[in-house]
């Protein structure tokens, strides 16, 4: 017990040492910063479509449905559906498409080279993975 310990202890320290010893250039945050806003934007897609697929779908049922087939719906239920199940995700999707556009990227690509200041969603955003190639 006591040898495994030490033993993932001293990988532990060994890991570590090898990531404190990288120095991060300039170019690397720029590719950071790019990886993070393509991600984003990737999310942003993927929840605007589930959203729009759910309203779809919600909407669709609505109008096939009938009294008779044991699923009354109402026309204030079926804009409580879109909206809650459909509109929710969109909304995310369209905003994460708004603040991670290609041009916000260009924006904040053009002012790291400049100053060497990100903007601090963008700071606070970044995480180690992004600057090792996945």
């Amino acid at each position: 017990m006591i040898k495994t310990v030490l033993l993932t202890g001293a990988l532990f320290l060994t890991t570590a040492n090898i990531y404190a010893q990288q120095t991060i250039t300039p170019a690397d945050t720029v590719n950071a910063v790019q990886r993070l806003f393509q991600k984003h934007r990737t999310g942003g897609w993927v929840w605007t479509t589930i959203g729009a697929a759910f309203a779809v779908r919600i909407a669709s049922v609505a109008a096939a449905s009938s009294a008779t087939d044991g699923f009354a719906s109402t026309t204030g239920g079926t804009i409580v559906g879109v909206g809650v199940f459909g509109g929710v995700p969109a909304g995310i999707g369209i905003s994460k498409l708004t603040r991670f556009s290609k041009s916000k990227e260009e924006q904040v690509v053009a002012l790291y080279n400049q100053s060497g200041i990100l903007p601090p969603y963008v700071r606070k955003r970044l995480k180690t993975k992004h600057f090792h190639q996945q």
